[in-house]
Order: structure tokens, then sequence, then C-alpha cells
């Protein structure tokens, strides 16, 4: 459990991940001049790591855990669920070029090799870190290796694949959280105090997962159909 030599390294490295991976999203997303929302954004993306760190090593906050986990979640993913309606929000995941995409992409295998980790010195349940872990590492590397563009400007059955699946997997996350993950720590003494990565990570995927699924979704609806009636119906259906 936490006495592991690796344990305190380990959750470590996943607090310095999600850190690396605000900060990249915030260098891919918001490019140019910042507007006064997007400095909000950076600002709120700051101070969720920032809480979430302290929930992972203050003692006294750490053993609130079994109540506030599935707040923090909820917050996040409510989060990343409304950005799907915020005109901001769209342009800025729509801006995202391949090399982008790809690079926010490769933290789920960085992710994913984590948790394996932290599942095999007692950190998660096996089940847990086995499934999530090799999940992540699907994903990123699929993304990675995928041989066409995964930018606005590649094939949308590209993004399709790569971000459907991704979402796939992360709504598999989400429920092992809440059903295995928590009892398991609320069981173990709030063992699972990564909160870095449900809290901030995960959230932040599935908005790049989800967004990317929106603008494949809208660009085949663009090609059904010139400007018939249906299509016009099916474009109108995708935010």
């Amino acid at each position: 459990m936490l006495d592991d030599p690796l344990s305190l390294p380990a959750r470590a490295s996943v607090t310095a991940t999600t850190w690396v991976l605000v900060a990249a999203s915030r260098r891919a997303l918001f490019k140019g001049s910042p507007s006064r929302g997007s400095r909000a954004t950076v600002a709120l993306l700051y101070s969720a790591w920032l809480v979430s760190t302290a929930f992972s090593y203050v003692p006294a906050l750490v053993r609130t855990l079994g109540a506030v986990f599935p707040v923090g979640l909820a917050l996040g993913m409510t989060a990343a669920l409304a950005s799907l309606w915020s005109p901001a929000a769209r342009r800025a995941f729509d801006s995202l070029d391949d090399g982008e995409v790809r690079a926010l992409l490769s933290f789920r295998a960085i992710y994913g090799a984590l948790l394996v980790a932290l599942a095999s010195i007692g950190h998660f349940p096996v089940s847990f870190g086995l499934a999530a872990g090799l999940g992540d590492l699907v994903i990123g590397w699929a993304a990675l290796a995928m041989p066409v563009r995964l930018g606005a400007d590649g094939p949308p059955w590209a993004r399709l694949v790569v971000h459907g699946a991704g979402l796939v997997d992360l709504a598999m996350v989400l429920v092992m959280a809440t059903t295995v993950v928590r009892p398991w720590s609320l069981a173990h003494g709030n063992a699972a105090t990564t909160t870095a990565l449900p809290w901030v990570a995960v959230p932040l995927m599935f908005a790049l997962n989800a967004h990317g699924v929106r603008r494949a979704a809208r660009a085949f609806a663009e090609a059904v159909g010139g400007g018939s009636q249906p299509a016009r119906r099916v474009r109108g259906a995708v935010p």
C-alpha cells in the first residue's frame, strides 16, 4: 500500500504527468492572444490540478477521499461535457492539428503504464489496473501509429475510430472507478490517492475524445447528400 518504497515516486509521477498534460493542453488549445475566457479556463485547469495534488498528499485531506472522490470526478466530467456546448471550446478543440492531437493522446499511453505499475504495488485493484492501464496503452499507441492524419484535415473515419475507442475506454474507466476503485480504496485506508488522474486527466481526455467524435460526426454529416433536407437535419443535430 502507501508504505511501499515505490508508492510516493509512482504517485508523484502521476501528479507530474498531469501537470505536463495541463501545460501541453494550454499550449495546444489556446494559441495566439489569450482571451478572457481562455485565461479563466487555464486558471481553472491549474487550480483543479493544485486541489487534486493537495488531496493526494495532505493526510487530513486524504482521509476525506471516500466522501469527496465522487464530487471531484463529477465536477470534472460536468466541465468536460459542458465544453461540447461552448462555441469557444469547440473552436479550440477543432483547431488542433495532427501533431497536437497525437501529442495529447500519447499521454494515455503514459498513464496506462503508470496504472499497471501502481496496481503492481497494491495501489489499485489489479482488475482495474490491468483493464484501465491496457486500455490507455492501446488508445495512446493507436493514436501515434495511425497512418493517416488525425487533425481537422484528416479523414473523419480515423478520428471516429481513435476518439470513439477512447470514449468507450474512458466510459469503462469511469464505471470501474466508482464501482471497483472507490470501495476498494475505502477498504484499504484510501490507498488510491492519485486524484490528479481521475479529477483532471480523465475529464481532459474525455473532452478531447468527445470533441474529436463530434467533429468527425459533423464531417460525415456535411458529406451526406449536399444540401438535401435529411443532410441538413443530420448536420443540425451535431454541435
